[in-house]
């Protein structure tokens, strides 16, 4: 029998620093939350500190490190907007993937689909604004950033606690 070789495309990245995205996306977050968390530590007061406004300091420099990093794309400018004016939500808006015609005798499987992007919107930073096409180009991008987050964040406890 003859082996048959089957094509696959698979994502190669360069041995080089500058040229890997994901060596690249680390090392800017690293390089915009490790200053962040070492300013908020000098300047943490005693421990009659209100736990609450601590923690919710250190993830707003964690998600304006995560927005930082990733600036070419849409959600990332979308949130960090959000970190830096945080407008408050209008509930009376509508998104756009609402806004789309529908038709009058809708399946029940496009109902589902419908609803599982109108959630999605809601996940990614900025959302709520974007078309049904800009969502689905834009949530892979923010998936693989929120997992090098998760990387990078397992790493510094690790690295702190040894």
């Amino acid at each position: 029998m003859e082996r048959q070789t089957i094509n696959k495309r698979k994502r190669v990245y360069s041995l080089q620093e500058k040229k890997n995205p994901k060596a690249v996306f680390a090392r800017r977050y690293v390089s915009y939350l490790v200053p962040a968390l070492r300013k908020i530590n000098i300047n943490k007061p005693s421990s009659h500190t209100n736990s609450e406004s601590f923690d919710q300091t250190v993830k707003h420099e964690v998600d304006m490190a995560l927005a930082l990093s990733a600036q070419e794309f849409a959600w990332s400018r979308f949130l960090q907007h959000k970190l830096l004016y945080s407008p408050h939500e209008d509930p009376s808006y509508s998104p756009k993937i609402l806004e789309t015609p529908s038709c009058k005798q809708e399946s029940k499987e496009g109902a589902d689909i419908k609803k599982k992007l109108e959630e999605l919107q809601k996940l990614v930073p900025g959302g709520e604004e974007m078309n049904m096409e800009e969502i689905l180009s834009e949530v892979g991008s923010y998936i693989v950033c929120l997992e090098l987050q998760m990387i990078v964040l397992k790493s510094l406890v690790q690295n702190n606690i040894s």
